[in-house]
């Protein structure tokens, strides 16, 4: 599938979020709505939106390590660590930034 916008072919690249990140995910949503439920909605939100930003324009998170990169995740203290493979993007995780930037994928 490709848009195209200017004369110039965006290709989106669909993303595959793995069983990980899934489990960080529903982790960090247990973690917000335990003080406002209204804010982790917001936080899957922008997470939604951010995947949807990845699909058109990769290559906008910084170089992390081993080819992922990373990216905030919105107004939120969490970055979403992802790899760009030829045909797809596989999000691998998001960490809190209260932890460092130690992530690993495993």
């Amino acid at each position: 599938m490709a848009t195209t916008l200017n004369n110039d072919e965006i290709k989106i690249k669909p993303a595959a979020v793995s069983k990980k990140c899934e489990i960080m995910l529903d982790e960090a949503f247990a973690y917000i709505v335990e003080n406002s439920l209204k804010q982790a909605e917001i936080m899957i939100s922008q997470f939604e939106e951010t995947l949807d930003k990845l699909k058109k324009h990769p290559g906008i998170g910084r170089l992390y390590k081993n080819g992922m990169r990373m990216i905030k995740l919105g107004k939120f203290r969490y970055n979403i660590y992802y790899r760009e493979n030829e045909d797809n993007i596989d999000i691998l995780g998001i960490w809190h930034t209260s932890r460092g930037t130690e992530f690993e994928e495993q």
